[in-house]
């Protein structure tokens, strides 16, 4: 039997009060001569013992009520000693230790991870200093990621079902010091229920008690509905829940969320748009915040497998892009431009100011950089006379470069071209389409399907059954019908061009944008009229005329995309070769239409890493190197063989899952990874990839007991700060009776006042008859 509060246990010297008033009253009694003596002690002697009892009782309700109230007021428990003549029941306790990205926020000096896993120690210490049995099993909620292989996690033998001895008591204590959060996001409500699985499989004879040391931010603990049923199971075989937060006040954040590269293919020498967003994640303005940008890669443009793992080669620091004001709870995106030196596999590093939360500061992207981009240009005409239009925007002169490298042919090449000489262009412009034979349209076709640009300009020159062919094969978005004449405007009427809202035509932005009134259309194909009540879902209108007829449409084809003008490229039909914004809209136009990756390879950590290529041209291994401290790739990783890919000549290797060895995640840290590859001639590829943590787990906003018990108003839990957790050896010793000596308490006094009724005198009122 022990106590709370074991000072308070002197007052269970006030049991003796009733006994000391008692005799206290006896002394006080007077002698009285009376003359009816004689019946009252004839009737004393006949009732006394009667009397003597219910009195006798009431003595000890009395003694009783007051032991009652100071054993509750003192905090018995009792242990279970009482039941060791049949057996000890062993105490299994259950730490599910929350290590998620957001667990690495800093708390002055240490981390809330560190906070749990001092609190975790703590536990730990005092469970091996009790008498009775005990044991431990530690469960961090990364665990979950492995899925089924629970063999598979690091150290896991020697974190569940833990004795008190010495040895496996240092041993879980190093493993604890030894362990750090991950870099991911990890669904707690999987946790929870792979905990009621766990507490479901202790043995019957345990005792269950469990605890949770998290951070409790509000993203995660903040839906009931979906948390509600793992918790009830947990309750179920639990008698106990201990939920310890590891947070402090919220702290201000910033996150960088995302960083993008270009609208398409980067090339060597030529201005890219770099944007940058970020956002503020606390409760204050954010003033004149700096991105600080570095540049890595090789100045030479040159993979030399034996770099791989060094540190890559700082290549120059831009100018730091600065936010104004970042106001609470939003993201502001700025940008800025970059030149790349050299082709190759570059780097960028984008890097916020340090705060409580460091990893979500620092974020890469990689870019694949080209020499140049190379573009096909098709025309109908054997005298190439519309082609000179995109010439000229491609390859302006000598002293300017768009970096875009156009070679200009008839449609004759269209009739021995095969798919792999297609296959070195991004884009394939092809004006006034002739009458073109199965084996073009489909050499055409897997072109676009496998990841290839068509955009096709239909003028006064194409061949209208060569069109008719081409949208039965799907490389026109629809049937068309024979050219038509747009009615003649009005001085005051609309432009005769809608562009929408969309990438292409954005140089046709506001109200009264002058380029687009001086945009003339005359002629051009006007669509089937069914097209408007039956388009397809994958066509999409990019610009039409002031009568509502599509002029300009999208359409997917496989991996691919195909842009269509029902008018011509030239001023046969139209006055948009001559207006200022057709440079600026064919350059939109180009990277609009090419499905090339800009290399923005970032994905979220955990994803795999997959590299695919053509076996023809490639050995068959692949070396992979993973983040190092500086989150450049300088860690020598796994080395795999590639696997055949169903249907196709490649072969594809994947960087992924789970160290069957080490237990480690392959891809489970932010940072930049490497794919070294060897090309049958002997040459060396490296491609790039960045991986960036989820940004919800930057949300530090946590939840306190008051809104955790309104949240989860069934649950009985016992919520505590883990700077203030103390471990309670007393009410872990046994079962703390606080509930149920209230109940008591409240019986013993409404005992008494029954027995004190019946054992005092109440004279009979006037009126009434005695008994």
């Amino acid at each position: 039997m022990l106590f709370v509060y074991p000072a308070l246990a002197w007052a269970f010297a006030l049991v003796s009060l009733p006994v000391l008033i008692h005799l206290i009253n006896m002394m006080r009694h007077r002698r009285v001569k009376w003359a009816a003596m004689d019946f009252l002690l004839q009737s004393h002697r006949r009732m006394k013992h009667w009397v003597m009892l219910r009195q006798l009782l009431l003595l000890l309700t009395r003694m009783a009520a007051i032991a009652l109230i100071v054993a509750m007021l003192a905090g018995l428990i009792t242990t279970q000693s009482w039941s060791s003549m049949i057996g000890d029941r062993v105490t299994h306790h259950l730490i599910l230790l929350d290590d998620t990205f957001s667990m690495r926020e800093r708390l002055g000096g240490n981390t809330a991870f560190e906070s749990a896993t001092k609190t975790a120690n703590r536990i730990i210490e005092n469970l091996a200093n009790q008498d009775r049995p005990q044991r431990i099993s530690v469960v961090f909620y990364s665990d979950i990621l492995r899925g089924d292989a629970d063999a598979k996690a690091p150290n896991l033998e020697a974190r569940m079902r833990v004795d008190m001895d010495s040895t496996s008591i240092t041993k879980l204590q190093e493993i604890l010091a030894n362990t750090s959060p991950t870099e991911q996001t990890i669904p707690l409500a999987e946790v929870l229920q792979r905990a009621g699985e766990i507490v479901t499989e202790f043995d019957q004879s345990e005792v269950a008690q469990v605890y949770i040391v998290s951070d409790f931010r509000e993203k995660d603990w903040g839906s009931e509905a979906t948390l509600r049923d793992p918790i009830s199971r947990i309750e179920q075989r639990a008698i106990e829940l201990n939920w310890i937060n590891c947070a402090r006040l919220p702290q201000d954040n910033l996150a960088i969320t995302d960083v993008s590269i270009g609208n398409g293919t980067v090339v060597a020498g030529i201005p890219t748009i770099v944007k940058v967003s970020v956002r503020n994640f606390g409760q204050q303005t954010a003033i004149d915040v700096p991105v600080n940008i570095e540049l890595f890669g090789s100045s030479s443009g040159v993979a030399d497998i034996s770099q791989a793992g060094n540190a890559l080669q700082r290549l120059y620091d831009q100018l730091p892009i600065t936010f104004d004001e970042i106001p609470p709870g939003d993201q502001v995106t700025r940008q800025t431009q970059i030149i790349f030196p050299a082709e190759g596999s570059s780097v960028l590093s984008f890097r916020l100011p340090e705060d409580p939360l460091p990893l979500d500061n620092l974020r890469f992207a990689t870019t694949r950089v080209e020499s140049t981009i190379p573009v096909l240009i098709v025309d109908g005409d054997p005298k190439l006379t519309n082609a000179f239009y995109l010439q000229s925007v491609f390859n302006p002169g000598p002293n300017v470069s768009t970096g875009i490298s156009p070679t200009t042919t008839s449609s004759s090449f269209l009739t021995t071209a095969e798919l792999k000489d297609l296959a070195k262009f991004e884009t394939v412009f092809i004006i006034d389409p002739p009458m073109l034979d199965e084996r073009i349209i489909t050499t055409l076709k897997q072109y676009v399907e496998a990841g290839g640009g068509i955009v096709w300009y239909c003028g006064p020159g194409s061949n209208e059954l060569g069109l008719a062919e081409l949208s039965k094969a799907n490389l026109l978005p629809t049937t068309l019908q024979g050219p038509a004449e747009l009615s003649q405007n009005t001085p005051d009427g609309p432009p005769d061009f809608d562009p929408g809202d969309n990438p292409v035509f954005k140089v046709f932005a506001g109200e009264k944008n002058p380029f687009l009134r001086r945009l003339v259309v005359g002629n051009y194909f006007p669509v089937v009229p069914e097209f408007n009540t039956e388009k397809p879902e994958n066509v999409r209108v990019l610009g039409s005329l002031r009568n509502g007829d599509p002029l300009v449409l999208e359409h997917g084809l496989g991996r691919g995309k195909v842009v269509t003008f029902l008018t011509s490229l030239g001023p046969q039909w139209n006055s948009w070769a001559t207006n200022p914004s057709f440079i600026v809209a064919i350059l939109e136009l180009r990277n609009y239409a090419s499905n090339a990756k800009n290399s923005e390879s970032t994905f979220p950590v955990g994803s795999p890493i997959s590299v695919t290529v053509p076996t023809s041209d490639y050995r068959s291994d692949v070396q992979f190197y993973s983040p190092g401290a500086t989150r450049l790739p300088t860690d020598r990783s796994e080395r795999l063989e590639m696997e055949p890919v169903a249907g196709t000549l490649d072969g594809s290797a994947e960087l992924g899952g789970v160290d069957s060895v080490t237990g480690r995640f392959l891809t489970g840290q932010a940072g930049v990874y490497e794919a070294w590859l060897t090309k049958l001639d002997g040459s060396n590829e490296v491609r790039r990839y960045s991986l960036a943590p989820e940004i919800t787990e930057s949300d530090l906003l946590s939840m306190n007991e008051t809104n955790l018990r309104q949240l989860y108003p069934s649950v009985t839990f016992n919520y505590v700060a883990a700077d203030a957790w103390q471990y309670d050896n007393a009410a872990q010793q046994g079962t703390n009776w606080q509930t149920i000596l209230l109940v008591l308490v409240i019986g013993a006094l409404l005992l008494e006042q029954v027995l004190a009724f019946y054992a005092s005198y109440h004279p009979v009122a006037p009126g009434a008859s005695a008994a």
